[in-house]
């Protein structure tokens, strides 16, 4: 992860939840590789249920843990897990009741089929799955060019998962935003 005070100056994370539809009809929402809590703190003030944060490095749950209690939020559960891996035991509890999930700078990683493969299994019908990611072009920061997936490419993969497109979105200045809903 960059440093934090650099990575917040890369989003507006309430305009961009916003645009992807994360509101009070989400009652639970995981954020996978929340890092930070960029997004996860701002996701729980703005749902009507649980925020769920999960991300494989210990540093970051405690950061977002810290965040959360001086924050006074209540509604956050942080979990320390390899989500990308068949051995997701620690989410069987959640399995089709989460109705939102995101996937925010993380589709670049190794195994993006069975990442999505195992977000598509959490989410309940109807549920949604918000994407951003680095554009293709040159950025301050973000994965090298080629290991950064394009719209196409993981409009591709989540179709191939289950998931249906709803919708793309401009996030100027380095990213863009996709929707999807499990049918």
């Amino acid at each position: 992860m960059p440093d934090e005070q650099l990575w917040t100056t890369f989003y507006s994370p309430e305009q961009i939840l916003a645009q992807l539809d994360v509101n009070q009809n989400v009652h639970s929402l995981v954020d996978l590789g929340c890092g930070y809590g960029t997004f996860l703190l701002p996701a729980a003030r703005l749902i009507r249920g649980m925020a769920i944060g999960i991300d494989i490095e210990p540093l970051m749950i405690e950061r977002c843990k810290q965040k959360a209690q001086a924050q006074h939020l209540k509604n956050i559960t942080l979990l320390c897990v390899d989500i990308s891996t068949s051995s997701t035991k620690i989410l069987d509890d959640y399995k089709g009741t989460i109705n939102y999930i995101t996937l925010f700078n993380i589709l670049h990683c190794e195994q993006p089929i069975p990442l999505l493969k195992n977000a598509y299994k959490l989410l309940n019908n109807k549920g949604k799955v918000g994407v951003i990611h680095w554009k293709q072009e040159k950025t301050p920061r973000g994965p090298s060019m080629a290991i950064r997936p394009t719209p196409e490419t993981i409009c591709a993969w989540a179709e191939r998962v289950g998931l249906h497109f709803v919708k793309y979105i401009e996030l100027p200045p380095y990213h863009f935003g996709l929707l999807f809903e499990k049918l």
